[in-house]
């Protein structure tokens, strides 16, 4: 039969094994198969500011290692994949995995996406352009590459596994040293028609505001970034301001070595001015929602990314603005991501899980076949 055929051929390339037989009051027993998901792995790779994750995905999503390296932050499009190539020989190299038993290789990297060719078009906060990911990678390795914007992987990491698991129509919105949304409608992720949906940090709250590395000015993101919330300590230090800031510093006079973890720190220790920043991002970022809601009608909202971790410190305030700007509409909850750190490399991994596993199955000459772009 078709299932004898499709089960016997997957037993034979050990993606699936036996592991007994069902207990049966008559007839013939039937025989339990378990998916083999150490048999075939993935890789996932972010790209970011900060640097390159790259990590060794099995097939039931669970990453098995990873490796982390700086970033080379405008250099060439050749530096740049050179450095690629490198790290997922090394990680495939380090945990004693054979290049054949690599399914394929997801990337998330800040910017826009030309999703079909696997093109970084352009990306202002990297530097970069016109990165032919997709064609290069895999004229080097013999699996396929997908591509897709940071924040849609993770959105997808959060639909599959995270609190967006059971919802349709979410939104989850990444703060960092960047802002951005994955919009997820009728169960699918929101790419638009050019790859750009999404791009939230750069929404205009205050036409005469500062201006943002876009060009633009008054963008949401230089009102809720990590670079805001590091500008306006430094403001509160320089106007001679009490804050609790200057005891973590080493030099007095060392401004430069002010991060938002120790804005955060201060946060939670009960500095005054490091809340009061923390409660301007989220009512800045709430603003910025309020728009979201207006035009998705999300059910859920989940915050993710570095600034994620100062949830406690800006939920309460964007709630009241999100209450406040719509009074006769149901509630719209505002929950941390679940994926944590890992989410960012599941993610990624997800690009070509979810297309290992719709891989249709056609008759080709009375046999049947799967057809797959996947090297099994």
């Amino acid at each position: 039969s078709t299932v004898s055929n499709i089960v016997a051929d997957l037993i034979k390339k050990e993606l699936i094994y036996e592991t007994g037989e069902e207990e049966s009051s008559g007839g013939r027993r039937a025989i339990l198969l378990e998916f083999n998901c150490n048999n075939r792995f993935v890789l996932g790779i972010k790209i970011g500011l900060d640097g390159i994750i790259i990590g060794l995905v099995n097939m039931k999503s669970k990453v098995l290692g990873q490796h982390f390296i700086p970033s080379p932050i405008k250099s060439s499009e050749k530096i740049v994949l050179e450095v690629l190539i490198k790290t997922i020989r090394d990680l495939i190299n380090k945990n004693h995995i054979k290049a054949e038993k690599i399914v394929g290789c997801g990337i998330g990297v800040s910017g826009l996406v030309n999703q079909k060719e696997g093109i970084l078009v352009f990306s202002k906060i990297l530097g970069w352009k016109k990165i032919r990911f997709k064609e290069f990678l895999e004229k080097e390795f013999n699996f396929p590459i997908f591509v897709d914007k940071d924040v849609n992987v993770l959105t997808l990491a959060e639909k599959r596994f995270g609190v967006g698991k059971k919802i349709n129509n979410f939104i989850c919105i990444t703060i960092g040293k960047g802002v951005g949304a994955g919009i997820v409608i009728k169960g699918d992720i929101y790419h638009g028609k050019y790859g750009g949906a999404g791009d939230f940090g750069h929404i205009i709250i205050d036409k005469d505001g500062p201006l943002c590395y876009c060009g633009k000015r008054g963008c949401l993101e230089t009102f809720s970034s990590d670079q805001f919330i590091i500008n306006k300590i430094k403001e509160a230090l320089s106007n001679q301001r009490e804050t609790i800031i200057k005891d973590f510093l080493k030099k007095k006079e060392d401004l430069n070595s002010i991060t938002v973890d120790t804005v955060l720190e201060a946060a939670q220790k009960g500095d005054i001015i490091s809340k009061n920043i923390f409660q301007e991002v989220g009512k800045n970022l709430a603003m910025g929602i309020v728009n979201l809601i207006s035009l998705f009608d999300p059910e859920l909202i989940v915050v993710g990314g570095e600034g994620a971790k100062a949830g406690e410190l800006i939920f309460p305030t964007m709630r009241k603005v999100i209450r406040d700007n719509f009074p006769f509409k149901k509630e719209i909850k505002i929950v941390p991501l679940q994926p944590g750190e890992e989410g960012w490399i599941i993610g990624a991994a997800e690009l070509v899980l979810s297309e290992v596993f719709k891989t249709p199955i056609f008759k080709s000459k009375g046999k049947v076949a799967i057809k797959s772009a996947f090297h099994w």
